[in-house]
């Protein structure tokens, strides 16, 4: 699905709002969609900002869930590779821990873009940091080693003709200056999630070419620097002419996840589509487009890793909230013996450096539902046995909103489970509506519920 088709699909689904008012890239249009994200509001169309191009925001984020809700924070996500709004969690993350079975990479086509004569300030790229103009949720193309890759990119735009670029070190490191890059902008859901997949974090991975193939109908076709998505809203070619360690910020949420180098790109071309439409993310504001991505992709990022870690496949499912800004990580999962949570528990911290929290849940816990889960935190766990610190060395989290000054602290898992060594008698059942009234009493709350002033739409999203 193209990035053009899934916002077709939001206002299809009554989850986008057009704004037609005149707003301007410098100041408004950040503010607007960092308080549309907070306030756990629609996608935002902004049809009118001085410049070439119609941007959105929350294309890819979505709602808390401190209170039920109709969608779910992935049900954009989900929609933009073709699923539906109301997937469950385990069936959304485990269709994305799929690995391909062969080197089928996706089919040929043609460009939409076409070449344009304006420059890079002349787009109307929101300026969601001091520097400027600002690329988010931007895909990275270059060949390496004679092979097309795909990398996650934020960059600010430096002047008419150059942008100064994040990207994973581990990528910069096999690049030179004088090497080809194409930037491609408004691309499909599929390709963000299969780039990041690969570059978060220290593992090898499938060709982010090939996975995006699995997980969504996508065609590709030439760069400057190498294969892109085909639908491209924007394509922005050139050469790197520095490698260096310097930081820029604010940094989106798949840089917290792996060391980043700066690229430096002189600007050769520029094409957009008709009419374009780029996707941008209020970096740093709650439960922006980048924080839900990262979300996603780092939780089946570890699903992968830790499943047959011990030969066997335990784990229910791995979730890091967007609600948490992805400094808890949530699991449910078998307990295979005695003391098997606590080597889970560092076994997931040995694999992310995002978190510092991992709370510990019984296999049936279901997928998705922060109020089980944090019901199940008060409730199972006792704080003097089941709350284990660690010692104050263990390295921060880079994902946390405290603890800025790069020292260490303490490490927590939470152990929300029934010890396994226990009999199933002294389990206490788990009370519901179902088990905690009789039928008539249950019968009667059902026929009169709305005359009670009760409603099962909680409204919103």
């Amino acid at each position: 699905m193209s990035f053009r088709e899934h916002i077709s699909t939001l206002n299809a689904n009554g989850d986008l709002l057009p704004i037609e008012q005149n707003v301007h890239w410098s100041d408004e249009l950040p503010v607007i969609g960092a308080e549309a994200a907070r306030e756990n509001g629609p996608a935002i169309l902004f049809e009118n900002v001085p410049g070439q191009t119609r941007v959105v925001s929350g294309a890819y984020g979505g709602p808390d869930q401190m209170i039920p809700r109709k969608k779910a924070p992935w049900s954009r996500l989900a929609m933009a590779i073709g699923l539906e709004s109301d997937v469950p969690y385990d069936q959304f993350v485990r269709q994305l821990s799929k690995i391909p079975s062969d080197d089928s990479l996706p089919p040929q086509g043609s460009l939409k873009a076409t070449p344009t004569e304006v420059d890079l300030y002349s787009l109307g790229l929101p300026a969601v940091s001091a520097g400027g103009p600002t690329i988010t949720l931007g895909l990275l193309s270059v060949s390496v080693e004679g092979e097309t890759t795909w990398a996650p990119v934020r960059a600010l735009v430096d002047g008419h003709e150059s942008l100064i670029a994040s990207v994973p070190t581990s990528l910069a490191a096999r690049l030179s200056c004088d090497v080809d890059v194409t930037v491609a902008l408004g691309v499909p859901a599929a390709c963000l999630i299969a780039a990041e997949l690969r570059w978060m974090g220290e593992t090898r991975a499938s060709d982010p070419l090939q996975t995006a193939c699995l997980y969504d109908d996508i065609e590709i076709a030439d760069g400057l620097g190498g294969a892109i998505p085909a639908s491209a809203e924007g394509i922005i070619d050139g050469t790197i002419s520095t490698i260096d360690s310097r930081q820029t910020s604010p940094t989106e949420a798949w840089e917290k996840a792996t060391e980043t180098t700066t690229l430096k790109i002189r600007v050769t071309d520029l094409a957009l589509r008709d009419e374009p439409i780029f996707p941008f993310s209020a970096v740093g504001a709650p439960l922006s487009d980048d924080i839900h991505l990262a979300s996603i992709v780092e939780s089946v990022r570890l699903l992968r890793r830790v499943n047959n870690y011990w030969g066997v496949t335990p784990v229910e499912w791995i979730y890091l909230p967007a609600e948490t800004r992805l400094g808890m990580c949530l699991v449910a999962t078998e307990i295979l013996y005695a003391g098997f949570e606590w080597q889970l528990a560092n076994t997931l911290f040995s694999f992310s450096r995002l978190f510092d929290k991992v709370l510990i849940l019984d296999e049936d816990t279901p997928p998705g539902n922060l109020a089980r889960a944090f019901d199940d935190m008060w409730i199972k766990a006792h704080p003097s046995h089941d709350w284990h610190f660690s010692e104050p060395q263990a390295p921060a989290a880079t994902a946390t909103t405290y603890r800025r000054d790069g020292t260490t602290g303490s490490r927590l898992f939470i152990d929300a489970t029934w010890d396994p060594r226990w009999d199933d008698e002294f389990i206490a059942p788990r009370v519901d509506f179902e088990s905690s009234y009789p039928e008539e009493t249950r019968s009667f709350v059902r026929d009169n519920w709305k005359e009670m002033g009760f409603s099962t739409d909680s409204g919103g999203s």
